[in-house]
């Protein structure tokens, strides 16, 4: 009789687990369900992530043309930034007499920062041009404002000559527009 009640236990104790194992699986399968219902949307979510940062810098660079004296080509330069990083690398030194080498490798870093041939056509109002009418033009231009390659965020690239618009899209049909004469840019986004 003990042996049978040990059994008895022993067999609760497994359908327990089981049941256990069915209900993590359950809820697994909804969740992963779920999130393979969002990943579709994570290539426009990036897009729409670059398309603020596209505003933000474009709002930079017009300023830094009007501060320019509106020049026809410019360097963009994020030298304020790359001085930052730079100066407090080298003030975080508790020495009062700091070495030579320290001091140079905050030079060197400044400019890796900064970079030296980040020049860009500007428009008469102010706004980043390309200087190849093409694709690559487009290409080029993404890559000056936002330091990043389209290739590796999966970003297809047109050039519309008609209206003068590079459109920069991913695969899942959100697009983003940047009208090169206006510097008017159009985020679009598909409601799937």
């Amino acid at each position: 009789m003990l042996s049978q009640q040990k059994a008895d236990g022993d067999l609760l104790k497994v359908y327990g687990r089981v049941i256990a194992i069915v209900v993590v699986l359950t809820l697994l399968a909804i969740f992963g369900g779920r999130y393979v219902n969002t990943t579709s949307n994570i290539g426009g979510r990036g897009l729409e992530f670059e398309h603020n940062r596209f505003l933000n810098v474009l709002a930079m660079v017009h300023s830094q043309w009007l501060a320019s004296g509106r020049p026809h080509r410019m360097q963009l330069s994020w030298h304020h930034m790359a001085s930052n990083v730079a100066s407090s690398k080298v003030s975080n030194d508790n020495a009062v007499l700091q070495d030579a080498a320290s001091k140079i490798d905050a030079i060197d870093t400044d400019t890796d920062l900064v970079g030296t041939d980040n020049w860009i056509s500007m428009s008469d109002q102010g706004w980043p041009t390309i200087d190849t009418n093409d694709v690559q033009g487009c290409e080029q231009l993404w890559g000056h404002l936002l330091a990043t390659n389209v290739r590796e965020l999966n970003i297809a690239v047109d050039y519309q000559s008609d209206e003068n618009i590079c459109r920069y899209h991913s695969g899942n049909e959100a697009s983003l527009s940047y009208q090169l004469q206006t510097g008017r840019v159009i985020f679009l986004m598909s409601d799937r």
